[in-house]
């Protein structure tokens, strides 16, 4: 075990412990290495002015570790998440000029410049670190993927046509990847020595007479990370930490023991067997989205318009569930699907772990309330992944279609026999203080006719199940409305779809 954490910025080596392991990645860059080209606008992961690269060391196909990069927002990674990464930061792109001395702009920073891409400049580098990763991701830049790919980076002075312009301008074929060029053997030879190594850190800080005790753990196993939270009370659990992170910018929480959960590459696993699927709590949601574009299409189409990349990079399903937001944009999914969650522990008298299997629906007793022990982690969260003749519809309505909170989230899955609805399983976000399950309208469903009275009925039913409040982003009558449409719009896009299939 080691006291310190082992970072790499642009090739360069920083051995990182106390109180700088809770920084933030851009404070870091910005205040401590001058790296200034990384901007902070939101410090909520929003604007992406602060994207850059992290490598992360993975086994490749040849049984060989190398970096696997992805673009990430600096300003809601803190330190403790980032041991044995290497980062890449715009300053990382130049290009040598002729005798070294003067550097040259990169592909994609020319054709930001070409394309009259920046005016006042401020999101002009998180926009090229942007542009980049579609690059060394090697994706295929059209209109449609570079406004995927930008999702994440907001613009308020250039307008969007020139910045896209500038994507499209870009002569992939000769693109140089600016990650392999920092490929150093040497620097890998120096992360894997301590990639195996657990971190604990603790200082104690003392402010107006007031002394505070701090502690990070980076265990590298799951016994440890277990044993840990067994042994100590109010445990800040981070994987993405894409949601936390927000909270600590934002000073609404101030926790003072983490539990970082970076190197447990066994909750990375994915597994398919029967049509059930076995998601590691730290899957990733874009890990996630690959599985579900061809398992479960419904479910992929929420997750394309979840969030940006950069967010989809770092945060994971399980943060999602554990969040416990009564909006959270993977519930209704999971509800009708009636996906369960393993938690596990370890006992003090005992070396192993115990693990239970939870039904998604009793995992919420309350608002933000958890049916969860102080010992717990999830690690695991799996479905049955729907039959042919199952129809599953997801909704989310939100006030802008992409990187949105929810105003209102329905899952819909019918099964039909014969004719009739032989099985409806339904829920609604955004109607009450968690997701829910709206049993006295699927048991209206059952034996129905798929006929729209059916449908029209069925929501004014949903109506009398729900509690919806008035808040910020909208009023209880306007959830009743949706609440009430939603079902009559599942049975039309179910009458549309089956009317092309016979036409066919």
């Amino acid at each position: 075990m080691r006291s310190y954490l082992i970072l790499y910025v642009n090739g360069k080596r920083h051995k990182i412990s106390g109180e700088y392991g809770f920084k933030t990645l851009s404070d870091f860059l910005r205040k401590d290495l001058g790296l200034v080209g990384t901007k902070v606008v939101c410090a909520e992961g929003d604007c992406g002015s602060c994207t850059v690269f992290v490598g992360r060391m993975k086994l490749n196909q040849k049984g060989g570790i190398e970096f696997f990069y992805q673009s990430i927002d600096s300003c809601i990674q803190y330190l403790y998440q980032l041991d044995c990464s290497h980062i890449i930061t715009v300053e990382g792109l130049k290009k040598p000029g002729k005798n070294n001395f003067q550097s040259e702009l990169n592909k994609v920073q020319k054709a930001m410049v070409d394309a009259g891409g920046s005016q006042c400049g401020y999101c002009t580098p998180g926009f090229v670190m942007s542009m980049s990763a579609m690059l060394e991701s090697k994706a295929k830049l059209t209109r449609s993927s570079i406004k995927e790919g930008l999702t994440g980076n907001l613009c308020r002075c250039t307008g969007y046509e020139q910045i896209i312009d500038a994507a499209l301008s870009i002569d992939v074929s000769n693109y140089e990847s600016i990650t392999k060029s920092f490929n150093s053997k040497a620097m890998l030879d120096d992360l894997k020595a301590d990639f195996f190594k657990s971190v604990y850190c603790k200082y104690q800080v003392s402010w107006n007479g007031v002394k505070r005790k701090f502690q990070y753990f980076v265990p590298t196993s799951l016994k440890e990370a277990l044993d840990f939270k067994q042994k100590n009370d109010n445990v800040t659990v981070v994987a993405g930490g894409t949601d936390i992170s927000v909270q600590m910018n934002k000073e609404r929480i101030d926790p003072n023991c983490i539990l970082s959960l970076t190197h447990l590459k066994e909750l990375e696993e994915v597994n398919i067997n029967d049509q059930i699927i076995n998601i590691g709590s730290k899957v990733t949601w874009t890990n996630l989205e690959e599985i579900c574009k061809k398992q479960i299409p419904q479910f992929y189409k929420i997750i394309q318009v979840f969030a940006s990349r950069q967010i989809k990079n770092e945060g994971t399903l399980a943060g999602n569930i554990v969040n416990a937001s009564p909006i959270a944009d993977s519930l209704p999914f999971l509800y009708v699907i009636d996906a369960e969650v393993e938690l596990s522990n370890t006992r003090q008298s005992s070396n192993n772990i115990e693990k239970r299997w939870l039904k998604i629906n009793k995992f919420f007793r309350g608002y933000k309330q958890l049916n969860i022990k102080s010992s717990e982690l999830i690690t695991k969260v799996r479905w049955k992944i729907p039959d042919h003749e199952d129809i599953l519809k997801l909704y989310k309505v939100s006030k802008r279609k992409d990187l949105d909170i929810s105003t209102f989230t329905a899952g819909v899955m019918i099964r039909i026999k014969e004719g009739k609805i032989k099985k409806a399983c339904l829920a609604f976000g955004g109607v009450g203080p968690v997701v829910l399950r709206l049993p006295k309208v699927e048991n209206y469903l059952k034996g129905k006719t798929m006929d729209e009275r059916t449908f029209r009925e069925a929501g004014n039913l949903a109506c009398k199940e729900i509690t919806p409040i008035s808040d910020v982003r909208a009023s209880s009558d306007y959830r009743l409305l949706l609440a009430e449409n939603i079902l009559h719009k599942f049975f039309c896009e179910w009458h549309e779809e089956k009317t092309k299939k016979k036409a066919a």
